[in-house]
């Protein structure tokens, strides 16, 4: 697998940052650009002199790009880990058209990016993400378990079914249609349908979920959402195949069958854009080592203090693991 130094000139998300914190996120973060699933991905890396440090693998969701989340690559990074923040295909900055992936290929993306982490650097291989990032991280890290090669651990800021329509429509803006017994299903159904005819069909993303109420007040008060209305980077349209892939792809180990995989979840309680119950739900489905979180918080916020919270709670679970490199 091979990968270049080429430098993205889309520069944005530098708007979303204070001055201080993104000369010191342009001190320290390299670019690199890896193969997969067809297209080029854009990798954000903040790497440790110290090629045995811990790797940490961070995934955004379905509003961002690495670009936005630098104030947590680097509070990681400050901790003492080398972090990967890969833009998945048709996403941010990586290659491909804007909205056309399926979650499966979000999936082998990161699983590409995890391959190549292991060959590029000796340290233990965790995996995180948000949002929709927290089911892909789980997804990975299930296909990666499945294929002998699980990473120690996976910390999941939400978790979401993407193999179960009833999970995965209540994810959207349309969450009460969930409750109509037979109706996820019939979505569904309709909803491959639709894409197997016009895979490629566009059709409207933002509407589709509450990103009014992405960040809670304190992010919305510094005037985050104007700025990521107006990005050229965020998703606007999606395909028909992207939409189905969201109610029909299953994990490679379902949540009931997960042996391999210590698995953190944390649960936003002031989220407004997604309910809560929904990432508990799957949580208790969810077997093997595991534990949970609840924080104070809406469904995810660019501010120190969360940054410093999720850092924090993360570092002391998987200190609780009792891995000697940490």
């Amino acid at each position: 697998m091979t990968i270049n130094k080429a430098h993205s000139e889309q520069t944005y998300w530098h708007c979303y940052h204070d001055p201080a914190l993104l000369a010191r996120v342009l001190a320290v973060v390299q670019t690199r650009h890896l193969p997969s699933t067809g297209v080029e991905l854009h990798i954000d890396l903040y790497q440790q002199a110290n090629p045995a440090a811990p790797v940490l693998i961070l995934n955004h969701g379905g509003g961002g790009y690495g670009g936005i989340f630098v104030g947590l690559a680097l509070a990681f990074y400050e901790q003492g880990y080398t972090v990967v923040v890969p833009d998945q295909k048709g996403q941010g900055r990586s290659g491909g058209a804007m909205g056309d992936f399926t979650v499966a290929e979000a999936v082998q993306n990161i699983v590409d990016v995890a391959a190549w982490a292991r060959q590029e650097f000796a340290g233990p291989l965790y995996l995180c993400g948000g949002s929709i990032g927290g089911g892909l991280t789980y997804a990975a890290a299930a296909a990666l378990a499945s294929q002998g090669k699980p990473p120690v651990a996976a910390v999941c800021l939400n978790l979401y079914d993407f193999g179960d329509p009833v999970t995965g429509l209540a994810f959207t803006r349309f969450a009460a249609l969930a409750n109509i017994p037979g109706l996820a299903r019939t979505c569904r159904a309709m909803s491959g349908l639709l894409a197997k005819l016009a895979p490629r069909l566009r059709l409207p993303y933002r509407p589709l979920a509450r990103f009014e109420n992405m960040m809670d007040e304190r992010d919305l008060a510094l005037g985050f959402y104007a700025k990521w209305q107006a990005d050229p980077l965020t998703l606007r349209t999606v395909t028909a195949r992207y939409f189905a892939s969201m109610l029909d792809t299953a994990f490679a180990i379902p949540l009931e069958a997960n042996t391999s995989v210590p698995v953190l979840v944390m649960n936003q309680k002031r989220d407004k854009m997604v309910k809560p119950q929904l990432t508990l739900n799957c949580y208790q489905r969810l077997s093997g080592k595991k534990d949970y979180v609840e924080i104070d918080w809406g469904h995810f916020s660019l501010l120190p203090e969360f940054n410093a919270e999720l850092v924090n709670i993360g570092e002391q679970w998987l200190a609780s693991l009792g891995n000697p490199d940490l």
